[in-house]
């Protein structure tokens, strides 16, 4: 319980106004990456302009601003009063509707019932898994379809072994990465495929659709990303 305090003191410094998210991602917030985020997200939870969609860790909004500019409905969640500032004025310019929630992902208590929720480009091996996946779930509707984006940890090793003056090193018997000589003793946690699975059925979600990318190719070891959506039963 302490770690995760600790976890989300770090973020709120990380993703506030004088944190290093925004000019760290800098390279990955063009217009042709919004693009094929966005239209792998649509092909991906099959979204429809009727659906009811909550963009999870929403940030700055880049994803649930550009979907609600296509005409489908989105609102968006995340902790930094910063990032959802920034995003409510962003929506403001492109003249687009978007409601939006401060509240800590491990704490998610909406009262609106979602069709899909998506969990995009984060960091989930630093929140914890169980709680975030139960408020997925009490948030989305029977037959709902939730997706989680995370980086894949064997395309990970490979490059740390590539680079062995990395900054970064990762602990195999936690499955954590974490800075070497960090003042912490615990990092980001990685997960495979099969424990991600298990994580899904404990929350009643079946794994339907599993990516290696936003390209829609299936999942391998050389793969950027794994992806997988999880449909609520």
């Amino acid at each position: 319980m302490l770690y995760f305090h600790m976890v989300m003191s770090k973020l709120k410094k990380y993703y506030g106004a004088k944190g290093g998210y925004l000019k760290e991602h800098q390279k990955y917030f063009s217009q042709k990456q919004l693009k094929q985020d966005v239209g792998f997200l649509v092909a991906a939870l099959h979204l429809k302009l009727r659906d009811k969609i909550l963009d999870l860790a929403c940030g700055h909004g880049r994803h649930a601003i550009e979907l609600n500019r296509r005409g489908f409905d989105v609102d968006g969640l995340d902790s930094s009063k910063y990032l959802l500032d920034l995003a409510k004025t962003q929506a403001k310019q492109a003249g687009v509707v978007f409601h939006c929630f401060k509240q800590d992902i491990n704490q998610i208590n909406l009262k609106t019932k979602y069709d899909k929720i998506f969990l995009f480009f984060s960091e989930f091996g630093l929140f914890n898994p169980d709680k975030v996946l139960r408020g997925v779930v009490k948030s989305l509707k029977l037959g709902g379809l939730f997706l989680l984006d995370c980086d894949n940890v064997f395309r990970l090793l490979r490059y740390l072994e590539k680079h062995p003056r990395s900054s970064y090193v990762f602990d195999f018997v936690t499955m954590e990465l974490g800075k070497k000589g960090g003042s912490s003793s615990r990092g980001s946690r990685y997960y495979t495929l099969p424990q991600l699975k298990e994580l899904f059925q404990k929350h009643r979600l079946r794994v339907v659709s599993v990516y290696g990318g936003y390209d829609r190719k299936s999942l391998n070891s050389n793969s950027k990303r794994l992806v997988v959506v999880g449909k609520k039963v």
